[in-house]
């Protein structure tokens, strides 16, 4: 597997947390009276729409500046539901072996939206770029 794949394959997972709430919590918001997350916009997000958000959040970690924020939408991923993000990469942190990120994701859907805040770690130059727990860093 090529080196671009291999991380465009690991990257996958920072998408995926873009979805998380959507997925694991949706059935959750019914019964804790929290029905209006259903129309979030992370519930709007399909497998296509995450691959492709995944692989953007990727790039913008890996070449943009911060405070550089990049457009992305789900055009051409078979969603019938418009969906928009603006990914900015901020607070770059450098050691002798990592380089650490948050990605700033403001998510639109069907007149709403979400920002979320993602912290995201690098080893090395080349590594793939994963997500962070919380006081992790």
């Amino acid at each position: 597997m090529s080196p671009i794949r291999l991380s465009l394959a690991r990257s996958i997972g920072l998408g995926a947390a873009l979805v998380f709430g959507a997925t694991v919590a949706a059935p959750a918001f019914a019964t804790s009276n929290l029905l209006f997350m259903s129309n979030s916009p992370l519930a709007y997000l399909h497998k296509a729409d995450n691959v492709s958000l995944a692989a953007a959040a990727n790039d913008v970690l890996s070449h943009q500046q911060d405070n550089e924020t990049v457009d992305w939408n789900n055009k051409g991923t078979g969603n019938p539901v418009a969906i928009t993000a603006q990914l900015t990469p901020t607070n770059t942190q450098k050691d002798d072996t990592r380089t650490c990120r948050d990605l700033i994701v403001l998510l639109g859907a069907k007149g709403q939206e979400v920002t979320l805040k993602l912290p995201t770690c690098k080893k090395g130059e080349n590594g793939p770029w994963e997500l962070q727990k919380r006081g992790a860093q």
